[in-house]
């Protein structure tokens, strides 16, 4: 049996040694819900708001051209049976118009609505960082996960609570 030069054992215990040291000391793990932590902060919340006013004009539109739609149908329905044939075709045009209408002011409303959303959170982002890197610093946190990642974590090791405690205090 050849034998190791010493070199080698010394070698290979200079390459063994600092990974069983770094595995015997624990690694101090946390998660985070940044949306939730953004949202329980008054000034973001404040923010979805006065965002939600300000579209209050286009969301009271969809609801508007949905009930007009609803009672075309309802139209149809009731009276199709003894409307003349042109009459239905007009009624027919007249809904194809109105769910066209409504999905269009619909669907620039949820683009307006993300917008706004992008940039309130744009807009909130440093304080939520610096919070954030504040407690991870504080706590001493190796590593951080989204909470949305993780199957089962206990509350002990959740920080959206202290993240939106701080947040709320930088306000």
């Amino acid at each position: 049996m050849k034998r190791m030069p010493i070199s080698m054992l010394a070698l290979l215990a200079l390459l063994v040694l600092p990974g069983l040291a770094l595995a015997e000391q624990p690694q101090r793990i946390a998660v985070l819900d940044w949306q939730a932590a953004l949202m329980e902060s008054e000034k973001v919340r404040n923010d979805m708001q006065q965002a939600e006013r300000q579209l209050s004009n286009e969301q009271a539109r969809v609801r508007q051209l949905a009930e007009e739609g609803r009672g075309l149908q309802e139209r149809m329905q009731r009276d199709g049976s003894i409307m003349s044939e042109t009459e239905r075709r007009q009624l027919q045009q007249q809904m194809e118009q109105k769910l066209q209408e409504y999905q269009l002011t619909r669907n620039r409303l949820q683009q307006q609505q993300q917008e706004l959303r992008q940039e309130i959170i744009n807009r909130h982002r440093p304080a939520l960082e610096r919070a954030v890197n504040e407690l991870l610093q504080q706590h001493n946190i190796d590593i951080l996960l989204d909470r949305g990642a993780v199957a089962f974590a206990k509350p002990q090791y959740d920080l959206t609570p202290a993240v939106a405690e701080k947040l709320n205090a930088q306000e």
